[in-house]
This record gives structure tokens, C-alpha cells and sequence, in this order.
């Protein structure tokens, strides 16, 4: 499991799920200091490791945020 604390005001969790014979990465983003719910997504990457899984779905929180905050 990986964990950023706080990436622009957000809580990044990644859990790698097996998927077959390859892992996918379970992603949730919490907003700080906020009641929202939190947003939980399934990235489909099928990588070999769950440990390539989980930096693909890190990868793809932080670009998730970074296309949304920009519209804000």
C-alpha cells in the first residue's frame, strides 16, 4: 500500500488487487479537512507486481488531481 499524505490538499491511498495473473490498483482520494466522501476509483493498468500497480495508480491520482484542481 502507498500512502501521500498530502498532495495539493488531497490524501492519496493505492492498493494493489490481484486481477489473473496481474495486478490492478485500487485508488482513494480523500479532500483534507473535508466531509466529502471520499473518491474511490479502480485504475486498470494489469501490471506484473503489485508494487508497478500501485506507482501506476499514484501516478494516475496525482494526474486525476491535477487535471481537476486546475479547474477550480
Amino acid at each position: 500500500m502507498i500512502v501521500e499524505a498530502d498532495y495539493k490538499g488531497f490524501r492519496i491511498e493505492v492498493n494493489a488487487a490481484p486481477a489473473g495473473d496481474r495486478c490492478i490498483a485500487e485508488v482513494r482520494l480523500r479532500r483534507l479537512f473535508s466531509q466529502e466522501k471520499p473518491r474511490t476509483e479502480v485504475v486498470s493498468c494489469y501490471k506484473v507486481t503489485p508494487d508497478l500497480a500501485e506507482h501506476a495508480g499514484l501516478i494516475w491520482a496525482k494526474r486525476w488531481i491535477d487535471l481537476h484542481d486546475e479547474q477550480k
